[in-house]
């Protein structure tokens, strides 16, 4: 899950009257990151999708990261500092729908549901690992719409799918995952062509794909797998290799035991700050095999400001206990349910961007 810099002032704003925002540390090149970042085109207007969003996916740090790699992957295609971004302007509710799988995108393909991406009920897909009837594959849809003032410059769309279908639970190859979504992603942007007059053919959209992990022990809940550029009559499909692990996790000490090992060394540096024991998760998403980001979740039980203080100073010297610099490195620290700090050092930098709720 990775926090913006923008989040930084949001944070300040929505603490709880009469506390005040205290920086503990300023990276020089915060102009420079910003830059690097999509603003929202405000005022800002949310979806009635979001609820269908929830809805589907229960965890928060996977809905983030759908949609904030959606962004970090629209970057290739859509400058931060030519567009600003709208959602959902296009696919609201009524369009995704499938609330029975009867109707919209998200529902199947039959007679009276002509635009459904999920195969028909009747019919059987081919996993590669054996047919299954009725699979329902694509389970969601991210919109992301990219203007330059009130024109529209641009469209991302995140399509999220099961790896798994069928009662069996049975994996789909990543040929057959592919063949299925270079039709879909076709047909999805010939639809919104057709549907939406404000899109005509000029408008490039970029389509990429969010894998979920169904497997119930697995250490990582997805990443990007697939993505098609469609500008004019000409697309541009390319594979993916994102991945986010559960930190710790077997699966994160197979892939890269050093980075593990840094993390097992902040986790000790921390537990013992109070008396009473500070717990500290994360995430840490791949591309390939390069660590691109982590994200670090610390939860203390302070009792005193000056206890958590203590903690939030001891986060930010222990950080350098991590050595790769290409991996940009978020903090949230918890005072029990209360969000008490946030901290980011960013890819190529040593410095700690740091804000706290005193």
């Amino acid at each position: 899950m990775r926090k913006r810099n923008i989040f930084v002032g949001i944070l300040c704003a929505s603490l709880v009257s009469g506390s005040g925002c205290s920086a503990i540390t300023s990276n020089s090149n915060t102009s420079s990151n910003q830059q690097e970042e999509y603003s929202a085109i405000l005022p800002y207007e949310s979806s009635d999708t979001r609820v269908k969003h929830v809805g589907i996916i229960a965890s928060e740090d996977v809905r983030i990261q759908i949609e904030d790699g959606l962004m970090d992957l629209s970057k290739q295609h859509f400058s931060p500092s030519e567009v600003g971004y709208k959602t959902h302007t296009f696919l609201d509710y009524d369009e995704l729908d499938a609330t029975d799988g009867s109707r919209g995108l998200l529902g199947t393909l039959r007679d009276d549901n002509p635009n459904g991406l999920n195969p028909s009920t009747n019919d059987e897909f081919d996993t590669g690992n054996g047919k299954v009837k009725g699979a329902t594959i694509l389970v969601d849809i991210y919109e992301l719409d990219w203007y330059a003032k009130d024109d529209l410059k641009g469209i991302s769309l995140g399509l999220v799918v099961n790896d798994r279908v069928g009662d069996k639970n049975t994996k789909i190859k990543k040929s057959k995952m592919r063949e299925y979504l270079k039709v879909t992603s076709t047909k999805l942007v010939n639809y919104m062509r057709s549907r939406f007059n404000e899109i005509n053919d000029n408008i490039p959209i970029y389509v990429a794909t969010y894998e979920l992990n169904g497997s119930e022990t697995a250490d990582d809940t997805g990443g990007y797998i697939y993505s098609g550029y469609f500008e004019g009559n000409n697309q541009d499909y390319t594979a993916l290799d994102e991945k986010w692990y559960r930190v710790p996790s077997t699966s994160l000490t197979s892939k890269d035991s050093t980075t593990a090992d840094q993390f097992t060394s902040f986790q000790d540096a921390m537990k013992d700050v109070l008396p009473d024991n500070t717990y500290v998760i994360g995430s840490a998403e791949y591309e390939g095999d390069t660590l691109t980001k982590m994200t670090i979740e610390i939860t203390a039980h302070g009792k005193t400001a000056g206890e958590m203080l203590a903690v939030s100073q001891s986060a930010q010297k222990n950080l350098s206990k991590f050595k790769k610099r290409t991996c940009e490195y978020t903090v949230r620290i918890m005072n029990n349910d209360t969000v008490y700090c946030m901290m980011k050092r960013a890819a190529n930098s040593t410095e700690v961007q740091s804000v706290t709720s005193m």
